[in-house]
């Protein structure tokens, strides 16, 4: 029988994302990066979106004027050009800001990345899970909205927009199922928080930190705390009908595992969950300000009846000397 990881590296070998004898693609893996493009690229991507939407805020505005749609659509029309030309003029002048400051603080610490490369902050970092938890409810929205979209123009007289319409609701499900889930997980567990206990880690050298122990932990049958370097990459891809769709890919070039038993969790209900691995010295360093990046996580997996446990938590390794 063919198990999850199987099922995972037929599917991405299949659409392209993984080739044999290469790293693994981590499917359905959080991404630093928001978007496939950046810098100039992004932010000139967004200026046509936006300008897109002016007919629609006018038409908004006019109270005289014959609107050949209801307000809600133009609004959703007009509100999807804008909103999403925005994001992507903003995260490109964020990027150019971040780069430069990124090219001025090397030239001044050469030696030291771990101080401009990302915003540590030396005693930890945490995971919020209700941030992740609205992220999904937002993105399960944002697909409700263009469902109403087909909908009501298939009520219009296009049915074909109408069968649209019904498959992507359904295929909407899987947004509200992930939402759900999410939810469950912020009720259950709340929020995380990993405490280091070096400042930065070394490529090579031992890595220790301790888990700040989540709510019901003693729920928690088996928890498996994974070290992992990620490595991002924009992958671009060409579906049956030759289109071509560029996305962010997360590989992983190295991971170690370490698995607490329930009775091992149990006698650590009250204090912190002690991680410890070995990091290999032949692996790439942190680069988070990259476009795109490579990094290192843990990533903390609890099993449990009901709502599972996870968590991710970016740690600071970089190459000290």
């Amino acid at each position: 029988m063919a198990t999850t990881t199987d099922l995972q590296t037929l599917a991405a070998t299949k659409f392209g994302l993984e080739q044999p004898g290469g790293p693994s693609a981590l499917l359905n893996h959080p991404a630093q990066s928001a978007t496939a493009i950046d810098g100039w690229k992004s932010a000139l991507f967004g200026i046509p979106f936006m300008a897109a939407a002016i007919p629609g805020i006018i038409a908004l505005g006019r109270v005289d004027a014959r609107k050949h749609a209801p307000v809600w659509v133009i609004g959703i029309f007009a509100g999807a050009f804008f909103f999403g030309g925005l994001f992507f003029f903003v995260h490109g002048l964020r990027g150019i800001a971040r780069k430069a400051a990124w090219k001025r603080a090397a030239a001044r610490m050469p030696g030291e990345p771990w101080l401009y490369d990302f915003h540590w902050h030396r005693e930890g970092i945490a995971y919020s899970a209700f941030d992740e938890m609205v992220k999904r409810l937002l993105g399960a929205l944002a697909w409700n909205a263009f469902v109403l979209l087909f909908a009501w123009i298939g009520m219009q007289g296009p049915w074909p927009f109408l069968i649209g319409a019904a498959i992507f609701g359904l295929l909407g499900l899987i947004f509200w199922y992930r939402w759900w889930t999410m939810l469950l997980d912020l009720l259950r567990y709340g929020d995380s928080y990993l405490s280091y206990e070096g400042f930065p880690y070394s490529l090579g050298g031992p890595l220790h930190a301790q888990l700040r122990p989540p709510r019901h932990v003693s729920e928690i049958e088996e928890l498996t705390l994974t070290l992992r370097c990620v490595q991002e990459k924009y992958v671009t891809t060409r579906g049956a009908d030759n289109r071509s769709q560029t996305q962010v890919v997360c590989y992983e070039l190295y991971s170690d595992v370490a698995t607490l038993d329930r009775a091992r969790l149990a006698s650590l209900a009250t204090g912190p969950i002690p991680v410890e691995f070995r990091v290999p010295p032949d692996q790439p360093q942190t680069n988070l300000a990259a476009t795109p990046p490579t990094y290192w996580e843990i990533e903390a997996n609890g099993k449990a009846r009901g709502a599972t446990y996870q968590a991710y938590f970016l740690v600071p390794v970089y190459k000290t000397s």
